[in-house]
């Protein structure tokens, strides 16, 4: 998996929810319009987050036939694809959390929820 690569996975779920919380407030006179960046809080590679959810799995008691140790982590050049993709994809979203007074939640809670969603779990 590419360990060179990093961002912060983010749903279109923890999206829709600032989105609403963000229109609430500029309705009710507090906040502001403009552009805003929103992703969830933290980084990962797709190599930390593949194994992240190897992990998360096993914790689940669901039969996992590959271990987070096995897999590799490897450089971007190792495995090319048509599209280029920055090393670096994270956005800050500090206006986003200092104008509307939000605290957003860490990509690991994201990709939790779509787990047990997924899964049922």
């Amino acid at each position: 998996m590419i360990s060179d690569q990093i961002g912060a996975p983010t749903g279109a779920d923890l999206l829709a929810d600032v989105t609403a919380q963000t229109i609430a407030q500029v309705v009710a006179g507090r906040g502001e319009t403009g552009l805003f960046h929103c992703v969830a809080a933290g980084q990962t590679s797709w190599f930390d987050y593949a194994r992240f959810v190897i992990e998360w799995a096993r914790t689940q008691g669901m039969p996992v036939k590959v271990k987070s140790e096995a897999i590799r982590a490897v450089a971007t050049e190792a495995y090319p694809t048509p599209a280029q993709r920055p090393r670096n994809s994270r956005l800050s979203t500090e206006k986003l959390q200092r104008v509307f007074s939000l605290a957003l939640p860490p990509w690991q809670h994201g990709v939790e929820r779509m787990l047990r969603e997924t899964y049922g779990k």
